[in-house]
């Protein structure tokens, strides 16, 4: 037998075995069990939430964040990590804001920033469906409270996931209003891409209101002027959402409802969209509703409202395929709402010719949204007997990794570095802005180190 047929009859052999011999040691890696859980994850920045309600007014002080009301019971909310925050501006709607209500503003996100909730933001004016009548007369107060309450909420911008409307409409759904011209929004939006921080996100009500503000018709027009303030930060929030075949007024202006899902679909792969579900009605049912859902990235939804929907997906049993057939839909709902990393697969590449090595590792987002937030991943290899760590980072961030999308990652390893041992390798991923470590959907412990890969023995070549 030639040189050539035993070299490659050796390595075919080394890669069936999961052997790799190379620099005078045996290498031997063998990969976990890498099994999908049906538990349901409390990430940051997903899932259902609840809407807590605070009226700004002069001789408001609380002495510290306990003295702040409407604060979270744990036992209402186990597992939420957002919260919606609407704050009223009623009793300014004619004068700006004054210290004591900026004041007030403070302690309240102060208070919050201490939990562990991320905030959806909403500015209003009305709570009673009656905006018309309690809005400012002048557009120049709201543009004012704009500027008065970005310089309050900035200082809280890590904890802001993202700002809803543009202070108008009943209850802040841009509904109604005296305000809802193009001029008028483009205006109030313009203000509000300009004071809010950048790293929080800008929502709208309706497909129909971004294309008017953006005078783009879709995320591609839009992407053509790359310094748009609103080009990867201006998503949506339906609180209509399911509710028939507009979505209750949702999708207008000559768009059909393919079309505007279809909209939403692309968009809503950069801004986060969410909202509340409403009607019981057909298009709510829950094969429906995962389709659409989907297709929107729906990333939260009120968990008390429609009781009516939501009631029913309670008793509706998912029956598709995977380790979710059998549970009721609105934990294949609540499961699925946002991101949800599973681990795939792993394995160790040799290239024999450039004698390096890489460890591979399959990634599957099952959620219906992105993470929007950047995380980042990390693979630690750890010697089991020593606690001696490398680490080892993909230069791509979780971006790459949409509703619905496998992300492939090939990090390299210097395996001449290690010496003989048992070598654990832990892959990792954490928020960028806070740490955290995120969960996935994987039926494993996470460890300090993260999620246990597979484990390498380093052996004297036989």
């Amino acid at each position: 037998m030639n040189n050539a047929i035993a070299t490659t009859a050796l390595i075919i052999t080394y890669l069936a075995t999961g052997i790799l011999h190379f620099f005078g040691f045996d290498f031997t890696y063998t990969p976990v069990e890498y099994k999908e859980s049906t538990e349901c994850l409390a990430n940051p920045y997903m899932g259902f939430y609840h809407i807590y309600g605070y009226t700004l007014a002069d001789n408001v002080v609380y002495a510290d964040a306990e003295d702040v009301p409407n604060l979270p019971d744990p036992e209402d909310t186990a597992g939420e990590r957002l919260a919606l925050i609407q704050i009223n501006l009623l009793n300014y709607r004619d004068r700006p804001l004054t210290d004591d209500a900026l004041a007030q503003l403070d302690s309240i996100l102060a208070a919050w920033s201490g939990t562990d909730y991320s905030l959806l933001l909403r500015f209003i004016y009305d709570w009673n469906g009656t905006a018309q009548n309690t809005e400012p007369q002048e557009i120049a107060v709201i543009l004012q409270h704009m500027e008065q309450t970005a310089s309050v909420y900035n200082q809280y911008a890590d904890h802001i996931f993202s700002l809803q409307g543009l202070f108008t409409g009943n209850y802040g759904e841009m509904n109604n209003t005296k305000y809802g011209s193009t001029e008028n929004m483009q205006a109030l939006a313009a203000k509000l891409a300009e004071t809010a921080d950048p790293s929080v996100y800008l929502a709208v009500r309706t497909p129909g209101q971004w294309r008017r503000i953006t005078a783009a018709g879709n995320y591609e027009e839009l992407a053509a002027w790359p310094d748009s303030p609103y080009l990867h930060r201006l998503g949506l929030y339906n609180d209509g959402m399911l509710g028939s075949d507009t979505d209750t007024g949702t999708y207008m202006d000559g768009f059909s409802r393919e079309e505007e899902l279809a909209f939403q679909d692309r968009l809503c792969l950069t801004v986060p969209n969410g909202g509340e579900v409403i009607h019981d009605n057909p298009y709510n049912d829950l094969e429906n509703a995962i389709g659409d859902m989907r297709r929107m990235h729906v990333s939260y939804l009120n968990s008390a409202y429609d009781a009516s929907v939501l009631d029913k997906w309670k008793n509706t049993v998912y029956t598709g395929s995977g380790p979710f057939n059998g549970i009721s839909g609105y934990d294949y709902i609540r499961c699925h709402m946002g991101y949800r990393f599973v681990l795939r697969s792993s394995e160790i590449l040799r290239d024999y010719d450039l004698m390096q090595s890489s460890l591979k590792v399959t990634v599957e987002n099952v959620g219906f949204s992105g993470s929007y937030r950047s995380f980042s991943f990390r693979l630690t290899v750890l010697n089991t007997e020593t606690g001696e760590t490398f680490l080892f980072s993909p230069e791509t961030d979780s971006s790459c990794l949409s509703g619905g999308e496998t992300a492939v990652f090939e990090l390299p390893l210097m395996m001449e570095t290690l010496s003989p041992g048992t070598y654990g390798l832990y892959w990792q991923t954490t928020d960028d802005i806070t740490g955290e470590a995120i969960l996935y959907g994987n039926d494993m412990p996470l460890t300090e180190h993260g999620y246990l890969l597979g484990t390498l023995s380093v052996n004297p070549a036989q």
